[in-house]
């Protein structure tokens, strides 16, 4: 096995080579990143093409990640077993548990199927050479003579704008747009960092298939100590990012990463242990013979 610093080195020239590759596609993508780490959950033992279609399924049946996560159980393992999953009730139960997981580590994050979009800057007039505010000049669209004025003799509007009271009507017919700089990180790939909590979970499940195709990490380590390499390999400054593009190479090569990954855990990984202890039987019993 090459050196820890080879593989720092290996690991940055990997991301590089996918940020190059994937970012193309990426910007059409407009699936959220929580929803890239909820299909490495889906695609454990399954094709990326039975997960994507499970993932299209909750999608018709839930309004996002977020109702999955207080669904029960067996309401999202149907759906799971009507896409073809493998274990449905298992995945429906990882899969509420990794968003439960989810929700309480970031409290800023999308939880939509897909990105949130980023309104567009509103026209803002400077002001005038007097210094008072200048005003949006009406359209000829508008009729301001036709316009009906609300007084108080004819009634007060069906939601009054009264201390104390919510105006429902406005929130629904005029709501304010989040902050796009709130959108941005709601958005961000930041939450990828929770590859690294769980060796037992699927996004990590992803990033070790990855990781063993490419000789991070050795293939005779279990889960937890290929997690344990892997943070000492993977880039310093770019964690979360490293997660998510390896995530994403995952899925766009998953059959190709799956088949070499396993071959070497067969051929090098860890011996049964009654296999194990059968050995060191039969050795002991050839010492005893030589003797």
């Amino acid at each position: 096995m090459a050196s820890v610093r080879d593989l720092q080195a290996k690991a940055k020239k990997l991301l590089s080579n996918w940020k190059r590759q994937i970012d193309p596609a990426l910007k059409k993508d407009n699936r959220s990143t929580v929803t890239h780490l909820c299909l490495t959950v889906l695609m454990r033992n399954s094709s990326y093409k039975t997960a994507h279609a499970a993932v299209q399924a909750l999608r018709e049946r839930f309004a996002d990640w977020n109702e999955i996560r207080v669904t029960p159980i067996a309401e999202v393992a149907v759906v799971l077993e009507d896409a073809s999953v493998p274990e449905p009730r298992a995945k429906a139960f990882s899969l509420r548990r990794f968003l439960r997981d989810l929700f309480s580590k970031y409290t800023k994050t999308n939880l939509n199927f897909d990105k949130i979009e980023v309104p567009e800057a509103p026209v803002v007039l400077p002001p005038n050479k007097d210094g008072t505010p200048a005003v949006q000049p009406a359209s000829d669209d508008d009729d301001e003579d036709g316009e009906e004025h609300t007084t108080r003799e004819s009634g007060l509007p069906l939601h009054p704008t009264v201390p104390g009271y919510v105006d429902g009507d406005k929130i629904m017919t005029d709501p304010i747009p989040l902050d796009p700089k709130l959108i941005i990180e709601k958005n961000g790939i930041h939450v990828a960092g929770i590859a690294y909590d769980d060796a037992t979970r699927g996004p990590f499940g992803a990033i070790w298939k990855v990781a063993l195709a490419n000789g991070l990490v050795e293939p005779e380590l279990d889960a937890f100590a290929a997690l344990g390499r892997l943070r000492q390999v993977m880039p310093e400054k770019e964690p979360a990012a490293f997660a998510f593009y390896c995530i994403l190479h995952a899925q766009e090569n998953w059959a190709e990463v799956t088949k070499k990954a396993d071959a070497l855990r067969e051929k090098y990984g860890p011996v049964d242990k009654e296999e194990e202890e059968e050995e060191d039987e039969a050795e002991g019993k050839k010492a005893k013979a030589k003797k």
